[in-house]
């Protein structure tokens, strides 16, 4: 019996507008109600996934930045797992070969970008990657709005923010237009140059890149053996790269009609869509004990 739900944010739980819809937040509440354990596992920093829990008032744990951070239901934070300062310097003197790249520090103090504008095209394209029957000027919109309403800090380089010993690098993340072409390349160097690296991608186009011990699944595990669960007590949901730890970790792993296809690949089972409210259907069937096995 399923006792522990975990869902991805971004293409998952929430739908085209980064937005958790009455359906999802309903049946996520109807699943607690019935003793069901539920958390977020999400490649967000803790201030950019919080309000939108808030606002249907859904308390539960919170794994963020791929598994770099864990938050109790109250919001107290338990545990940082961060990026040596060595390492991102290393990581910043490769990205600096290239031309096309964009890259931003998500850290204990928040998200730290060196340009607003490809802060919006980097959004753009991960919500029109997560949402293929939407335009790109429509997810540059939404962008463009969501942009304005996230604790961002603009620098002009990093140097500073690396200066800052009271701060935790907790993940890289990395943008082009051209995306895997240029990827795909980059992750082997960044592997064969720098050690102890967890590599991802939440779209086609970016790399977020954590500490090895920084994953979805390792994260998603501490948590079921802090309530005393096993593997096949626990039902995980996502869209993309950033969540095949946690999907091939549980028994009960769900990949979105819109996933990636390694996302499906890695998952047991299938649910509609971030737009057709994909979480609250896979979450009804647990509740009616119809789950069932991808043919």
């Amino acid at each position: 019996m399923i006792k522990l739900i975990v869902s991805d944010m971004d293409g998952t739980l929430l739908n085209e507008h980064m937005e958790i819809s009455n359906a999802n937040a309903s049946a996520i509440k109807r699943a607690q109600e019935q003793g069901i354990h539920f958390a977020i596992a999400t490649g967000r920093d803790y201030p950019m996934a919080s309000p939108l829990l808030k606002e249907h008032t859904i308390i539960c744990p919170l794994i963020a930045q791929n598994g770099a951070q864990y938050f109790d239901e109250t919001g107290k934070i338990l545990y940082n797992i961060g990026l040596e300062k060595k390492t991102v310097r290393q990581m910043l003197d490769i990205f600096s070969q290239y031309d096309s790249l964009h890259e931003e520090l998500m850290t204990s103090k928040g998200i730290f970008s060196d340009n607003k504008d490809q802060r919006e095209e980097m959004l753009a394209s991960m919500l029109s990657d997560m949402n293929p029957d939407i335009t790109f000027e429509e997810a540059l919109e939404t962008a463009k709005k969501r942009v304005d309403e996230m604790p961002i800090t603009y620098v002009d380089d990093y140097s500073d923010v690396l200066n800052d010993q009271s701060l935790v690098v907790l993940k890289v993340a990395v943008h082009t237009k051209k995306g895997k072409a240029l990827l795909d390349p980059l992750k082997e160097k960044l592997y064969e140059a720098v050690p102890d690296l967890a590599i991802t991608a939440s779209s086609e186009r970016n790399l977020e890149i954590n500490h090895k011990n920084a994953q979805k699944g390792l994260a998603v595990a501490k948590l079921a053996r802090k309530l005393d669960l096993k593997a096949d007590q626990v039902m995980t949901i996502g869209d993309n790269i950033n969540d095949i730890s946690m999907l091939k970790w549980a028994k009960y792993s769900v990949a979105m009609e819109n996933a990636a296809p390694e996302a499906k690949e890695a998952a047991n089972y299938l649910t509609s869509s971030n737009r057709k409210n994909g979480v609250a259907e896979a979450i009804t069937r647990v509740l009616s004990g119809k789950i069932y096995k991808n043919d």
